[in-house]
């Protein structure tokens, strides 16, 4: 009789037991790690809000539920090394906070070809330099390195060279490396471009130091034309607030460029 009772109470239950959306952030990082169970994981930047090593994370979290067209909104703050489960309807989701700086990702091996040059650069962080590359050139926080170069990337090709700005850009993902082979001609030699986390404590630039194409964003800041439901900066574009779906799937609002 007992197993029998305990078999309707799993059946009855089976959505509160079901795995949830696990969300984790590192203190001080510019974006959070999502996860649903059995599939592969995305980064959002719902966390660290205020980006500084204070011990603390910063989340603010949108959760879609089975029948329902308006998300549930949750801003919550742990402290490192808490936990904090979250329900919206049907749909579950564990916030972790951890404390930083988040660990560097191990690399890829590569095996640069002979007399290989390396490039290491670290997201949202500009390092001037007049020979190339340069890095990151679009300064945001992005999990992504654009590495830029005066002079096209390609042997051989005939576009020109430019003694200002860097009209080629080759973006790297965080944790990724990207070789370009040796050209004879020109005599430059073979690069490995690798890509860092941007660095915890260093807070992401607020500013732009260049007119951005209207839709186009660093920072929050630089979507202040659009309607308040799409002023959120989300890997370089201005969109609405991301919204986590049970499905492992990430929703939008769309937003017209105005006019």
């Amino acid at each position: 009789m007992a197993w029998r009772l305990l078999a309707v109470l799993l059946v009855l239950t089976g959505t509160a037991w079901s795995a949830p959306i696990v969300i984790k952030c590192y203190d001080g990082s510019s974006s959070a790690i999502v996860r649903w169970p059995n599939r592969s994981g995305v980064r959002l930047r719902i966390c660290d809000l205020d980006h500084h090593l204070d011990g603390r994370c910063q989340f603010h979290v949108s959760l879609s539920a089975t029948g329902r067209t308006v998300p549930g909104v949750f801003e919550v703050t742990l402290h490192a090394g808490h936990r904090k489960r979250v329900r919206y309807r049907d749909t579950a989701a564990v916030l972790k906070c951890r404390a930083g700086p988040e660990p560097q990702p191990k690399l890829p091996p590569v095996k640069p070809p002979p007399g290989a040059t390396t490039y290491t650069c670290q997201d949202a962080i500009l390092v001037e330099s007049s020979t190339d590359p340069v890095c990151d050139v679009d300064q945001a926080c992005d999990d992504t390195c654009t590495f830029g170069f005066h002079c096209p990337t390609c042997c051989g090709c005939l576009a020109p060279c430019f003694s200002s700005g860097t009209p080629y850009r080759i973006p790297v993902p965080v944790g990724e490396q990207r070789v370009l082979p040796a050209c004879e001609r020109g005599g430059r030699p073979a690069l490995v471009l690798e890509c860092r986390a941007h660095p915890s404590g260093v807070a992401c630039p607020t500013t732009t130091t260049t007119t951005l194409p209207v839709g186009l964003c660093v920072t929050d800041a630089d979507c202040a034309i659009f309607p308040p439901e799409c002023q959120h900066c989300e890997l370089g574009d201005c969109e609405g607030f991301p919204t986590i779906n049970p499905n492992g799937s990430i929703s939008n609002v769309v937003c017209p460029i105005p006019r």
